[in-house]
């Protein structure tokens, strides 16, 4: 399962990309990464913290 951070930048649009390929989600209110959430767009995916520079590459990642 992916969690998003709803406070990270890229929220939006990821949670988007998940809806359209019906990948399974969670909105969290925090993941406890604030370091990384407050400079880069990031997901935790299966309790591994997947990041990158902008949301088109994190998707790629994803």
């Amino acid at each position: 399962m992916v969690q998003i951070c709803k406070h990270n930048s890229g929220a939006e649009k990821v949670e988007e990309y998940l809806k359209s390929k019906g990948i399974e989600y969670s909105l969290a209110n925090c993941l406890d990464e604030c370091e990384i959430c407050h400079s880069k767009v990031f997901v935790k995916k299966d309790d591994e913290v997947i990041v990158a520079d902008t949301v088109e590459e994190l998707i790629s990642k994803i």
